[in-house]
């Protein structure tokens, strides 16, 4: 058939090829583009540029990345000009070329007015030192009528006038008064409270800061106090402006959510035998009780030492003042001997 003739022409065959290729060489030539705009199967992984110079970092590694400067801060005992922060993290496989994202230290630190705050109370001058980016150093107490009222404001040693320029972040001492009456304070309750919270609630309390020990290395947001220096009791008062020291655990550590739940049971159950008017000697008991084993358990995530946990019991020293009807004879004449699971039957 004369419609089919062009199959037994060379040149018929010879354009197909070349067609081929002009395709196929179109294809190669996209997916190179592609690929070159892509930059697939090309990966960094991210360095670790904290406490770099920033101007260094940015000509060292600027055919990888490209860096983005977000803000500029002044950090005391950090070098200047120097990375603080980067984003993505150390370690992060990105491809070349991607926007890293530098917070970095300023060459001069920032400077604040000092805030006038004579005469204010300790818990006033404290949101007034938040507000203009300072801190509470320590309380020094001195003889003066009216408690916790700030008397003067100085850094170190030296007095501070207010108005008067400040470096940013710079840390205050407050001299306040000691007050006419009773010079105790209540004892805060600091296990389970966060490493950023526990300066505040110490200073609130008219309490300085005393060792802060780091029994774990991990980062802050992980690390709660596991331990206090007086050790925490609704009835202790300290005085004024004295110590309190503090031991930091890992939240992978240390199960601050079961402890914090044995607390939430002894105060619910004094709450409870109190309404119902049970004796003053049993309340003291169900406290002393409970502290002991907050005191005592490892509250570890390890299923044995748990179960040891739970094995610890507590034995007052005169249960013939203990209004509950238990045998007492039951139990064995050692350190741990009354076993506190019958409270929560009520």
């Amino acid at each position: 058939m004369k419609a089919f003739r062009f199959l037994k022409d060379k040149w018929f065959y010879i354009s197909l090829i070349i067609m081929a290729l002009v395709v196929v060489a179109a294809f190669e030539l996209t997916f190179e583009k592609l690929d070159k705009f892509t930059r697939h199967g090309t990966e960094f992984q991210v360095p670790d540029m904290v406490g770099m110079n920033y101007e260094e970092v940015s000509e060292l590694y600027s055919d990888e990345f490209t860096f983005i400067l977000l803000d500029s801060i002044y950090v005391k005992d950090f070098p200047e000009g120097a990375v603080y922060q980067q984003n993505p993290a150390p370690g992060a496989k990105v491809k070349t070329g991607r926007n890293i994202y530098i917070i970095r230290t300023s060459i001069a630190p920032e400077i604040v007015q000092m805030p006038n705050l004579r005469n204010l109370s300790l818990r006033q001058a404290m949101v007034s030192l938040n507000v203009a980016g300072l801190k509470v150093d320590k309380l020094e107490f001195v003889d003066y009528f009216a408690r916790n009222a700030v008397i003067e404001q100085k850094i170190k040693d030296e007095v501070i006038e207010p108005k008067d320029d400040v470096v940013k972040g710079s840390a205050i001492t407050l001299v306040v008064g000691l007050g006419n009456g009773n010079k105790n304070t209540i004892l805060p309750d600091l296990v389970g409270v966060t490493v950023s919270n526990v300066k505040n609630m110490i200073h609130n309390a008219s309490l300085n800061v005393g060792t802060e020990i780091f029994i774990d290395n991990d980062e802050v947001e992980h690390l709660f106090v596991s331990r206090m220096d007086p050790e925490y009791s609704a009835e202790t008062r300290v005085p004024l402006g004295s110590l309190v020291s503090v031991w930091y655990k890992s939240d992978k550590n240390f199960d601050f959510a079961w402890y914090n739940y044995e607390k939430f049971r002894r105060d619910s159950i004094v709450e409870v035998w109190r309404v119902k008017k049970y004796s003053a000697d049993t309340i003291k008991y169900v406290i002393d009780s409970f502290d002991f084993i907050l005191r005592n358990r490892t509250f570890s995530y390890d299923s044995l030492e748990r179960i040891k946990d739970k094995q610890l019991l507590f034995r007052p020293l005169d249960t013939a003042t203990i209004d509950i009807d238990f045998d007492f004879d039951y139990f064995e004449y050692n350190d741990y001997v009354i076993d506190t699971n019958f409270f929560y039957d009520e």
